[in-house]
């Protein structure tokens, strides 16, 4: 019996490259649409799907194949992506903080770095997919975001399946 997750045989350079190109396209569209905390939960939610479908270019995509200077200008730039979102995301919870006291944002994590909550949820992505697709299911991956996404105030109920989004939507 072949393994669902596998990479298939003779996955080649140029597929990868079709493969990231096609995911940079999506996410550049998708990710300019999070603008609060239920549209960064609607592109969670599809993010994990698609990393939970074998074949999906983006289970393909997180797989180790390829040219390294692809992958990591590939991860690179996704990563650019997330961080412009991670933001615009904070940039509009610093403005509603502004009707806040200054205590409770702090404690909020106003001092949220973009850039490296970007690279954690990118690293969450990629090892959380990777401990999901071995066991076959989504909760490592939606662990892993769970934390990545903490900052943000965007976690997911496993239980429910609901995604709270708290802190982004105040």
């Amino acid at each position: 019996m072949q393994d669902a997750w596998a990479a298939p045989a003779g996955l080649r350079e140029e597929q990868m490259r079709t493969h990231f190109a096609e995911i940079l396209a999506r996410e550049s569209a998708c990710l300019a649409g999070v603008t609060d905390g239920a549209k960064l939960a609607g592109w969670r939610r599809r993010v994990v799907e698609e990393l939970m479908t074998p074949r999906s270019p983006y289970a393909l995509a997180l797989r180790r194949t390829g040219d390294v200077p692809e992958r990591a200008d590939f991860l690179g730039r996704w990563r650019g992506l997330i961080e412009e979102a991670v933001d615009r995301l904070l940039q509009a919870d610093a403005t509603l903080c502004t009707t806040r006291s200054a205590t409770q944002a702090t404690s909020n994590g106003n001092d949220v770095d973009p850039h490296k909550t970007a690279v954690l949820i990118l690293a969450a992505l990629h090892g959380g997919s990777t401990l999901s697709q071995i066991a076959q299911d989504p909760r490592p991956l939606n662990a892993a975001l769970d934390i990545a996404l903490a900052p943000l105030g965007a976690t997911e109920d496993v239980n429910s399946g609901d995604t709270t989004t708290e802190r982004v939507n105040q």
